[in-house]
């Protein structure tokens, strides 16, 4: 049997941890469902719009969370 490949973790979810933030608490700052910030936190923010809106709340540049 072969193992699983890892992905290697989205820009966002490196985010999180290195702020010490859990995806639940990002959710209740930005009014949002939890299940959309998993969303980006497994397959990545993929627009401008959307990085924009989480750098303001995250304190960084929109460009550290896109994964293009």
């Amino acid at each position: 049997m072969s193992k699983k490949n890892k992905k290697t973790p989205t820009r966002m979810k490196m985010r999180l941890k290195d702020l010490g933030l859990s995806q639940t608490e990002l959710a209740r700052r930005v009014n949002k469902n939890v299940s959309l910030i998993n969303h980006f936190c497994i397959h990545g923010v993929k627009t401008v719009r959307v990085a924009k809106e989480y750098a303001k709340i995250l304190c960084c540049r929109p460009e550290e969370l896109l994964d293009l």
